[in-house]
């Protein structure tokens, strides 16, 4: 025995709630890809903003300091370009 879904037909009551149901979903799952969305780059801020910190403690090895300040640079410029950037850590000063 196959299990058979239940399809409403056009016209009737059931069918007419389950249409007018559909912007509400559409919003509650544009609501959750967003939030996904601002999770994800929240998260890459904060790799961001721990890899130019370890960068900073590296920075002080005389060997590494031209490579270390351009890869300070790419991540200041990726934290920018990155959504809702908050200013109050060092990445975002021009100053390192």
């Amino acid at each position: 025995m196959a299990n058979k879904k239940k399809q409403a037909t056009p016209g009737t009551a059931q069918f007419n709630k389950l249409i007018s149901e559909l912007p509400e979903k559409r919003e509650k799952i544009k609501a959750q890809v967003q939030f996904r969305h601002d999770l994800l780059e929240s998260q890459k801020r904060v790799n961001y903003q721990n890899e130019f910190d370890r960068l900073q403690g590296a920075k002080k090895l005389p060997g590494l300091d031209a490579k270390t300040k351009f890869q300070m640079k790419e991540l200041q410029k990726k934290a920018r370009q990155s959504l809702n950037g908050e200013p109050s850590h060092r990445i975002y000063s021009t100053k390192f």
